[in-house]
């Protein structure tokens, strides 16, 4: 399934924050996922804006590529 805007941000900000952390940092997925989520309630609407389109190409590309795909969650 395409990921939503919020997923492509958060796989951007992950690698960024891996990058300047240093090898003695604390950071796992779970503080990541806080930090990340505060910082995406902090964005401009432009910059949602920005992932939002993002994530309609991705959504474009998974179309053309899947075109009988159906979201089905497992119950």
């Amino acid at each position: 399934r395409p990921p939503n805007s919020f997923i492509i941000y958060r796989k951007e900000k992950h690698a960024e924050l891996m990058s300047q952390s240093t090898s003695t940092s604390t950071l796992n997925n779970n503080v990541i996922s806080k930090i990340v989520g505060n910082m995406w309630k902090q964005e401009t609407p432009e910059v949602k804006a920005l992932y939002a389109a993002k994530a309609q190409e991705e959504k474009r590309v998974h179309m053309l590529k899947h075109p009988d795909y159906k979201y089905r969650p497992k119950k």
